[in-house]
């Protein structure tokens, strides 16, 4: 395959999943209501293939929705130490299901999609030369 080809690919591809990364937020996740929650708890999953085990810990995250009733949502983003009990976090839910929430990472969904966006649009000017 020729490397014009190639590098056309890998912007077509880089392209498709920086958009639909914007898409993502903006159409869905970003207008969902913002709330703040609380750590209530931490789940404990083994991480790495190494001899001693190493764990990374996901909080589990309490929040009252529009309705007034209490949900929990696992945090999807771990660390090797146990969450703050008590923590305050910020949280998204999906209005008609409530059980469909995430930690509220707004900066952080942004930023995956400018770096496949930066990189598509690096990659369509070497592409396009």
């Amino acid at each position: 395959m020729p490397t014009d080809t190639l590098i056309l690919i890998v912007a077509i591809v880089l392209t498709v999943i920086g958009v639909g990364a914007f898409g993502h937020y903006f159409v869905w996740v970003g207008t969902w209501p913002r709330t703040s929650g609380k750590v209530v708890g931490n789940e404990a999953r083994k991480s790495g293939h190494h001899r001693h085990d190493q764990y990374s810990y996901f909080p589990r995250v309490e929040f009252i929705a529009a309705d007034g009733r209490t949900y929990e949502v696992r945090g999807d983003v771990g660390r090797n130490s146990e969450w703050p009990l008590g923590w305050i976090v910020g949280v998204r839910y999906r209005p008609s299901n409530p059980n469909h929430a995430s930690i509220a990472k707004d900066w952080q969904r942004l930023l995956f999609a400018g770096v496949f966006l930066g990189f598509a649009i690096a990659t369509w000017m070497a592409a396009l030369k």
